[in-house]
């Protein structure tokens, strides 16, 4: 018999006969995996995933398709086997969001894709899908990120509490003297005061004092930068880190929060409360003070606005206090 004819009698590969030279090893996996041909249908699986959909291996071999049983989505994107056959290389996903059919409980799954293909043609045969179950894991580490930020966030307002602001500052300062001259950015401090506070809380209640202050921490989030780094430093007054800004970049965005703030219409049991606020603002001057004489000087430029009729920003530079136009 010729070579030919041997070649047009061989039996065309399929998937199942390009995975056998995998199947050994994959055995061994310690996450679940399923084969697929092209049309989603589930020609292997281990018990892996059989546990993990609650199926018998049977059962999942007599599924049609995957998405019948299995739903993947990434950042809220469907991704069904549809998607998942288009990869044309070897791929790992990450943060895939799952969900079992019939399940409210939803999963948190390491997908990794290889798809097969026909040695000569190319042609897709299906693809192989391992996927790895770290709902666990996520859980824990959630429980784990909440513990840490509630650590360091001020329960009422959710800004950063004091002392993360001192420690954050410090770490900061420490690491730009390490930097060459050439290399330092500047880095502001706006330390700001609701004015009159104890008139509102002698006027309208604690409570009420305790609502000011969130909307306070809320449009000061809205108002600075997601670098910049906003914090309760006690009672009615807050600080706020600004990497890579001069003391009049962070005039202004203080200026914008006192504006803010100014026209916000707050209303609490059927009352009026008026607010305004006053900031004093302070560039670091590295190697010439420490941080606190930094912070201290912005005191001095908040003193000044108090002093002037409240309602202001200043900017102390080193030499002197300079207020800003008040706008709006």
């Amino acid at each position: 018999m010729s070579q030919a004819a041997i070649k047009s009698d061989a039996s065309p590969p399929t998937i199942q006969s390009e995975f056998s030279r995998f199947e050994a090893f994959a055995k061994v996996l310690l996450d679940a995996y399923v084969l697929l041909d092209t049309q989603g249908r589930v020609l292997k699986a281990n018990q892996m995933l059989a546990q993990l959909t609650g199926q018998t291996t049977r059962q999942l071999l007599k599924v049609e398709n995957i998405d019948q049983i299995l739903n993947f989505a990434v950042d809220g994107t469907k991704l069904g086997f549809a998607e998942l056959l288009q990869y044309d290389s070897t791929i790992r996903i990450d943060e895939v969001s799952g969900n079992v059919v019939g399940q409210d409980a939803p999963l948190n799954l390491i997908l990794s894709v290889f798809p097969f293909f026909e040695p000569e043609t190319r042609n897709k045969l299906g693809i192989f899908v391992m996927i790895r179950d770290v709902t666990a894991e996520t859980q824990l580490q959630d429980q784990y990120k909440n513990k840490a930020i509630q650590s360091i966030t001020d329960p009422l307002t959710t800004l950063f509490t004091r002392a993360y602001f001192e420690e954050y500052l410090n770490g900061q300062v420490a690491r730009i003297e390490s930097l060459p001259q050439s290399d330092h950015y500047p880095v502001s401090l706006v330390m700001c005061d609701i004015d009159f506070f104890k008139k509102i809380n002698d006027g309208f209640g604690h409570q009420a004092g305790d609502y000011v202050l969130k909307i306070v921490a809320r449009i000061m989030k809205q108002t600075f930068r997601k670098t910049d780094v906003c914090c309760r430093y006690g009672g009615e007054e807050f600080l706020v880190i600004l990497p890579a800004a001069t003391a009049e970049n962070a005039g202004i965005a203080a200026n914008k929060l006192r504006n803010a703030l100014q026209n916000e219409v707050i209303i609490y049991e059927d009352r009026h409360i008026p607010l305004t606020m006053s900031c004093g603002v302070a560039m670091i001057q590295f190697g010439k003070e420490t941080y606190l004489e930094t912070m201290a000087r912005a005191d001095l430029a908040l003193y000044e606005c108090k002093h002037n009729g409240r309602n202001l920003v200043s900017l102390h530079d080193g030499t002197k206090i300079i207020i800003t136009p008040r706008e709006g």
